[in-house]
């Protein structure tokens, strides 16, 4: 047992929030459709109206909610990271092996990209998205990035206890583990094809010197 530190379609446009609803409820509709569009479309394409349109109200209504559309996009990402978290933590504390940490979060990542693949087609596009629009990049970084502390910590901790023999930068170490994972989950995204979880084990079998034959 390892521990660690924390640190669709649309529906007919109607004005104003949806009857019946509190700001709880709309929000937990408000995040897929917004999180769908901005997968799809990207930061610059997607609108309020568009927003506003795939929920049924209004885009002047989205205002009671989010100031601006960066406002939501940055909401959007932390929401998005939330529903991976949970699977990370999990994996890295139940996992008796860093080994075993990375294959968990591997195919954790999978089954929720199977289960909503706009998950990947956000957060994968989140550094481009940044690079394109330097008024992202400030916000997004004063987020506090739970995913990113909780995977440098772990790769620190097993350089720490000789559990790894990478001297590597732990961010270089996460760009490269995670990097790999986002790669072929965002290829899959492109492709719509299949299911991840087949691919990433491809991946986990490379990573574990699995994949080639061994040679005599």
């Amino acid at each position: 047992m390892r521990t660690i530190a924390m640190a669709d379609a649309a529906t007919p446009t109607r004005s104003g929030r949806p009857k019946g609803s509190n700001k709880e409820q709309t929000l937990a509709r408000l995040m897929p459709a917004a999180r769908k569009l901005f997968a799809e479309q990207g930061y610059s394409q997607t609108t309020f109206k568009d927003v506003g349109k795939a929920m049924g109200m209004s885009h002047a209504a989205l205002y009671a909610y989010f100031p601006s559309k960066l406002a939501l996009y940055i909401a959007c990402v932390v929401d998005t990271q939330q529903i991976l978290l949970p699977r990370y933590m999990e994996a890295i504390v139940s996992a008796e092996s860093l080994k075993q940490a990375i294959t968990s979060i591997l195919m954790a990542s999978a089954e929720a990209h199977d289960s909503d693949s706009t998950i990947t087609g956000l957060l994968a596009a989140v550094p481009i998205e940044m690079r394109r629009h330097p008024e992202l990049t400030e916000p997004l970084v004063e987020e506090n990035n739970a995913i990113l502390t909780a995977l440098t910590t772990m790769l620190t901790d097993a350089q720490l206890t000789g559990e790894l023999a990478s001297d590597a930068d732990p961010m270089d170490m996460f760009n490269a583990v995670l990097g790999s994972g986002v790669g072929v989950a965002l290829f899959q995204y492109g492709l719509q094809a299949g299911s991840l979880k087949n691919s990433m084990r491809v991946l986990v079998e490379i990573l574990e010197n699995q994949f080639f034959a061994q040679q005599e």
